[in-house]
């Protein structure tokens, strides 16, 4: 009789997450041609004086980096629900369709705009920030090959600002939304591999300042905590002889 009481009161406390568990929207960016680019004011003329010019733009980007903290209420699991082909080519996109799932305690804001450019001011000197979300597929060893590190890397990004009503979701817990995107692989193996890929993510918050010829971006990466999830098997081609693969050491978070 206790343990059935237990069992209940368990049921009244989680009754209100199931309640939540829905799809909040879908995106199926698969067909769209994304708009990313920003715009900056034109340089000023450069100064000539006997044969030596001086001028031109200038521009740079800093990164604030942190880590996650098991504490923090905030979470997201990225789940790879399928990609197609499994067969992939490194200098062919795959459409990859994915499920972001709030498994945090807390609501949370996740960026849900695939155009970057829309967001910028009409007045392209005027600074602005918003919100990035990459969605990535990281590559790893199949079990059967004792697990051996495949250095395959892609993502596709959405947006978001405050300033733009729809470009932010807020998910509650166990909320999710999903996404379909065309995914290129920007790190690769040399050799033909049997490999899986899982789903994972970039939170970030970012500062567009233009100037003259040129802008600095502030990027200051957001740790909620990621919720491991289950891979899919691929089979991921080596590139021709011919081609120019790029480095096989897949790069650090940006």
């Amino acid at each position: 009789m206790q343990s059935l009481r237990s069992l209940f009161a368990l049921l009244v406390l989680a009754w209100p997450y199931f309640l939540t568990a829905q799809e909040v929207r879908y995106i199926d960016i698969s067909n769209v041609r994304l708009r990313t680019e920003l715009r900056y004011p034109p340089a000023p003329p450069p100064e000539c004086k006997e044969g030596a010019c001086i001028g031109g733009g200038s521009g740079g980007i800093s990164v604030g980096h942190g880590a996650p903290d098991q504490r923090d209420p905030h979470a997201l699991g990225v789940y790879l629900l399928r990609v197609t082909p499994t067969e992939i080519r490194p200098t062919e996109p795959f459409e990859a369709e994915f499920k972001v799932t709030n498994t945090g305690r807390v609501p949370i804001e996740v960026p849900v705009y695939p155009h970057l450019s829309d967001l910028q001011p009409s007045d392209e000197s005027v600074a602005f920030s918003y919100f990035s979300l990459a969605l990535v597929v990281r590559g790893e060893g199949d079990p059967e090959g004792q697990g051996q590190n495949v250095p395959a890397l892609g993502f596709v990004e959405l947006y978001g600002s405050h300033e733009h009503n729809g470009s932010l979701v807020e998910l509650r817990p166990a909320e999710w939304i999903r996404v379909k995107a065309n995914v290129k692989l920007s790190t690769w193996p040399l050799e033909p591999v049997i490999a899986r890929l899982r789903g994972s993510f970039w939170l970030q918050r970012n500062t567009f300042r233009p100037q003259s010829g040129g802008a600095f971006t502030e990027i200051q990466n957001l740790y909620p905590n990621d919720t491991p999830t289950p891979s899919i098997p691929v089979h991921l081609i080596s590139p021709a002889p011919h081609g120019n693969p790029k480095p096989v050491t897949a790069p650090d978070r940006p």
